[in-house]
């Protein structure tokens, strides 16, 4: 090969070694060209994207709950908090004292701020400065925006019950959640109806508490959001792409009748401090506490549950956004601790917190509230007593038992409507503590009631001889066997409602609404209905569930009903216990008043003062209402609990029978009539 021919070959190969690489180049080119634009397209503009985007969540409202009639009890409030997001930049110190001027919040209240920014796992969720700004705050945060970054406003709906105290302890009360806008509830319907319900028949709906939303807000270089027109103008459609909705969490109606809940309420606190204040035997009292509760009888629907003290739950919900830097944090602060930290004393004894749902979790000696249970367990054994003569002691076992007056000659109707414990004596004797037990527990007492809508229901304690060892071995665990057996004594205490046995006022008004209607014992129940809170369309009904039908012939609850009648009325010569509070009654109630002996040691007068009553209860009208109530120390059960118990029927009975059509004014006359005449006839 000539050289000519040799260097023409070179120059070839380097030529195509040239073309080669440049090919090879061109085609890793188009290679990545085409993953970056094409396999890595979305991806890789969903990370540039998110260069400029912030996600910002969006609260879900908290599920509204109404009463019986469509009246908002627990609502949400739209207000503003401040809220500082992360920010490469962050605030200068002339920003950090800027700001602290605006919120009036101390500048170390801010830097704590930064500094729990700074250590977040998840960025986007901001840190609250500050909740329900005013319109000059949030004025001024917006005059300095350019000076403020990384500090946004964003709406955030407060928790609110525009009736304040009314219905708290079944409403209950929330905390704050795990992020910053998040609301839990902490006791009553506000806990049971918290998260996903479980029905029970098995399907799962949404509770009060929504599902959160999100949306993506453009943001410049120091982390502020654009305005929405600027945010459609960048993202088109992706911002709707990339918006979810809250979802409310669901509406709950009540059973409850805003109407008697709030005659309950006031004449509940009213009569605690009349009786305080009363300068007649046995009163003045010390009435530390108080509660009431009101059931359809036909269905078993709670139509009112108070408990005395009571507490504001907007002050829970307030401190659930304020932060400890807000100046206005003290003030409800102080005001939570008190009803958490409850310490209050009256005559230089405890008086049980407000947070505490007597209604519920608080069982007591019933009184002579008891003595129907033991005329029908003698009724049932044929050994009731004809009649008796009340001379004001009943002697038995070498020992004299005092009866609270003296009547003559009683009858069943009229041992019932002057409470004769001699009679009812002899009767629970003749009876014995076994059939007395039975048919109280058919009745329920001392036992669960079943209420499923709020927790913290105690069981009481219904007498017997296995209960006394029990409770004997428990409170002294050296007793001996002498002591925990059950004596004939026993029963006679249990005949008239003391010693062993302790329910709680819903026990006693489901026992009273099923001597009411025939014998029929339903399970009580707080919510009505679940809604869906944007159509309205109802997703579950509660229906009445009755537990159990008293195995007592219908003439003997007959007999119960017509004796509880003469207790508020003038019978002839003689008047029921609680006729001066139902003498000026335009329908006729029921009822049978209990003064439950607290310890005749104690210095103080301490009995506990009882009184069940349903209406209506005149000649073929069905009853609709039953009503127990219970005033702790109140003295007696005519004198502390009938006024209230008047109150309550008044005002559901509002625009019948002649009553005022405002219920507000039906229960107000109702009380001043009762609590002016209570008194009028001797009673326990």
């Amino acid at each position: 090969m000539n050289p000519e021919e040799l260097a023409r070959r070179q120059r070839l190969r380097r030529r195509n070694i040239l073309m080669g690489l440049l090919v090879a180049w061109t085609v890793i080119l188009l290679g990545r060209l085409y993953m970056l634009q094409v396999v890595m397209g979305d991806e890789l503009s969903e990370y540039a994207a998110g260069q400029r985007l912030r996600k910002v969540y969006v609260p879900a409202p908290r599920g509204q709950i109404l009463d019986r009639r469509g009246q908002v009890l627990a609502t949400n409030l739209p207000a503003y908090s401040a809220y500082l997001v992360y920010t490469r930049e962050g605030l200068d110190p002339e920003a950090r004292r800027l700001l602290s001027r605006i919120l009036d919040i101390p500048v170390e209240a801010i830097e704590e701020a930064e500094a729990e920014l700074r250590v977040r796992p998840v960025p986007e969720i901001p840190v609250r400065l500050k909740a329900e700004l005013t319109p000059a705050e949030i004025t001024a945060l917006a005059e300095n925006r350019d000076r403020l970054p990384g500090v946004v406003v964003e709406p955030q709906p407060l928790r609110y019950y525009p009736g304040s105290t009314l219905a708290a302890h079944v409403l209950g009360y929330v905390r704050e959640g795990n992020r910053p806008w998040e609301l839990k509830g902490e006791s009553g319907i506000e806990a049971t109806y918290n998260g996903p319900v479980q029905l029970p028949d098995g399907r799962t709906v949404r509770g009060l508490t929504g599902v959160d939303g999100q949306r993506l807000v453009e943001v410049d270089a120091r982390g502020r959001p654009l305005s929405d027109e600027s945010r459609h103008l960048l993202l088109g459609g992706d911002a709707d792409r990339y918006a979810v909705p809250p979802k409310p969490g669901s509406t709950l109606v009540l059973t409850l009748d805003a109407r008697v809940q709030k005659a309950a309420e006031e004449a509940l606190a009213r009569r605690i401090q009349e009786l305080r204040e009363l300068k007649t035997r046995p009163c003045p009292c010390p009435a530390r506490n108080g509660a009431a509760v009101a059931i359809d009888v036909r269905t078993g629907a709670i139509l009112a549950m108070t408990s005395y003290p009571t507490f504001d739950p907007n002050d829970f919900a307030r401190q659930a956004f304020m932060e400890p830097s807000d100046p206005r944090y003290d003030a409800v602060n102080r005001k939570v601790y008190q009803y958490v930290h409850w310490n209050e004393r009256y005559r230089g004894k405890r008086v049980e917190g407000p947070t505490r749902n007597l209604a519920i979790a608080d069982a007591l000696p019933p009184g002579s509230t008891f003595k129907p249970i033991t005329g029908l367990a003698a009724m049932l054994r044929g050994v009731l007593p004809a009649s008796a003569y009340c001379g004001g002691e009943f002697y038995f076992a070498g020992r004299a038992w005092q009866d609270w007056g003296v009547h003559g000659h009683v009858d069943f109707d009229k041992a019932i409507g002057r409470s004769c414990n001699v009679y009812f004596y002899q009767t629970g004797l003749n009876a014995g503590i076994d059939a007395i037990a039975d048919v109280a527990t058919q009745f329920g007492l001392g036992q669960l009631t079943g209420l499923r809508d709020l927790a913290g229901e105690v069981q009481g304690s219904l007498a017997t001889p296995a209960v006394k060892a029990e409770l004997v071995a428990r409170a002294d665990p050296n007793s001996t066997e002498s002591e925990r057996r059950w004596y004939a004594g026993d029963t006679l205490n249990a005949s008239i409602g003391q010693g062993f046995h302790a329910f709680t006022p819903l026990q006693m008004a489901v026992y009273t609404a099923a001597l009411a209607n025939g014998g029929t014992r339903y399970r009580p129940y707080l919510v009505q209905e679940i809604r869906d809170p944007q159509t309205g369309r109802v997703l579950w009904e509660a229906k009445p569930d009755p537990l159990n039908t008293v195995d007592v012939p219908t003439a003997f609850l007959e007999k119960v009903r017509e004796a509880m009648v003469t207790v508020t009325q003038d019978n002839g010569g003689w008047y029921g216990t609680a006729y001066g509070v139902f003498r000026d009654a335009p329908y006729v109630a029921a009822g049978k008043t209990g003064t439950a002996q607290g310890g005749t040691r104690d210095p103080e007068y301490e009995n506990h003062g009882w009184f069940i009553a349903f209406a209506p209860a005149g000649p073929g009208e069905q009853p609709e209402i039953a009503v127990a109530v219970v005033v702790r120390a109140g003295g007696g059960g005519s004198l502390a609990a009938g006024p209230v118990a008047r109150a309550m029927l008044d005002a559901y009975f509002a625009g019948r029978y002649g009553l005022p059509a405002n219920p507000e004014t039906a229960a107000e006359e109702a009380h001043e009539d009762a609590a002016r005449s209570a008194a009028v006839v001797p009673s326990d």
